[in-house]
């Protein structure tokens, strides 16, 4: 009976405790007899990978430039004269031939100064004519004023003769004396312009020649109110209208020589000792640069005397080496100069060049640094590319061009994709 009742007592407890004992034998035995999952060993990642093969090739470095067009001939025509503005036969951006009337004057006022100075030459030449005329009738008359003075001389000694022998008077003396005086006045004013002619000569010559001087300057005026092209070019600028008055010294219109025409582009002072040492050992560097669908041969002529402020290189100027292609003054070109070339180089994508200083062969599936030297860049086929030096690397040698972010030595690589050779 006690049995029975500590038996209904202890239930509750009893049963929850069974049964949490029998859950946790059985998960013992669950995991006791599980079977073990197979091993997997562990496997390194190969990352996908682009290459290109290396070639050792003699290369010129290449510097891109923004090249402008302009030329050392370009002309401000003025006028050199008072006028009245005539004809202009010529519009802004019209080609010129050298001699061609591209701007006219009115002539009559020129014309009035032309016979102006016309006359005065003339009227110098009749004073110089009559002067010589003048001379030679002086001459005479000094012959004959000589012979009066004598006759004058003789008359008076005669009086004083008679005055001696009181046979004549004092006022006869006088008179006589008078007669000398008066003689000899005129001899010495005869000989005083005969003297004289050498002197009225040369200042008759030298106005003649100031008059001839201004007749030629007046003949050269005529001329100029034809405004003539110096030289084959193209108009740039028109500042007179027909009908317009202007004066001496004023700008009649702009133009430019387009047969001479040169290519300015600015070298960075990295590069203007051996462009500079090129020129003076007379080595041509050569450049190119596109007009429309063409490319243009220029060659670098010569390097500005100056820098120009805030500027981080010298300006250089090329000359067109073949035919001066039709091109506007001004005119922005892309430029493409060629450095001296180097021997052993190699040239690679930009993206094959980590850090500025190494590169990454390929060998036997693994990667190894390489440094290299930076000798410049190159332009091919329209993208840019990489010139290196390294006396570790040879042709054959395949570097990575893929730009990996954890690029290091011993990483291992998948070739997936062989780029052209460089």
């Amino acid at each position: 009976m006690a049995a029975s009742r500590l038996w209904l007592r202890s239930k509750p407890i009893l049963i929850p405790l069974l049964l949490a004992t029998l859950t946790a034998l059985a998960i013992w035995l669950f995991y006791t007899w599980k079977p073990a999952p197979p091993e997997i060993a562990a496997q390194e990642r190969s990352w996908p990978v682009r290459t290109t093969t290396l070639e050792a090739q003699r290369l010129s470095p290449q510097l891109r430039l923004l090249g402008r067009v302009e030329t050392p001939f370009r002309s401000t025509l003025t006028s050199s004269v008072t006028a009245n503005v005539a004809a202009i036969p010529v519009l802004e951006g019209q080609a010129v031939n050298a001699g061609q009337v591209i701007l006219e004057l009115e002539r009559t006022e020129v014309e009035l100064l032309l016979a102006q100075r016309q006359a005065d030459v003339d009227e110098l030449l009749a004073q110089k004519k009559t002067e010589q005329n003048q001379y030679q009738a002086d001459q005479k008359f000094l012959e004959r004023e000589k012979a009066l003075v004598a006759i004058a001389e003789q008359s008076l000694a005669r009086v004083r003769r008679l005055e001696e022998s009181n046979l004549t008077s004092q006022a006869s003396v006088d008179e006589a004396r008078q007669v000398l005086q008066t003689a000899e006045l005129s001899l010495i004013s005869r000989e005083l312009a005969v003297a004289n002619h050498n002197s009225r000569i040369e200042s008759l010559d030298a106005r003649l020649q100031r008059a001839r001087a201004l007749l030629e300057q007046a003949r050269l005026d005529l001329e100029s109110t034809e405004v003539k092209a110096p030289f084959t070019g193209v108009i740039t600028a028109i500042n007179v209208s027909p009908g317009e008055r202007v004066r001496g010294g004023e700008t009649l219109l702009n133009l430019y020589d387009n047969s001479r025409l040169e290519v300015r582009a600015q070298i960075p002072m990295r590069w203007v000792a051996e462009a500079r040492q090129s020129l003076a050992e007379g080595t041509a560097l050569n450049a190119e640069a596109p007009i429309g669908d063409t490319r243009h041969p220029l060659v670098l002529n010569r390097l500005s005397g100056r820098i120009n402020p805030d500027a981080g290189g010298v300006d250089a100027l090329f000359s067109f080496a073949e035919a001066t292609p039709d091109v506007t003054l001004n005119r922005t070109l892309d430029v493409r100069l060629n450095l001296a070339a180097t021997a052993d180089t190699f040239s690679i994508p930009v993206s094959a060049l980590y850090d500025a200083a190494t590169v990454y062969r390929v060998r036997d599936g693994r990667l190894e640094p390489v440094e290299v030297t930076l000798a410049g860049d190159r332009f091919e086929e329209g993208q840019q590319r990489l010139l290196v030096r390294s006396p570790d690397l040879e042709s054959g040698d395949r570097i990575l061009v893929t730009q990996l972010p954890n690029a290091l030595r011993g990483l291992k690589v998948d070739v997936i994709e062989q780029e052209p050779d460089a």
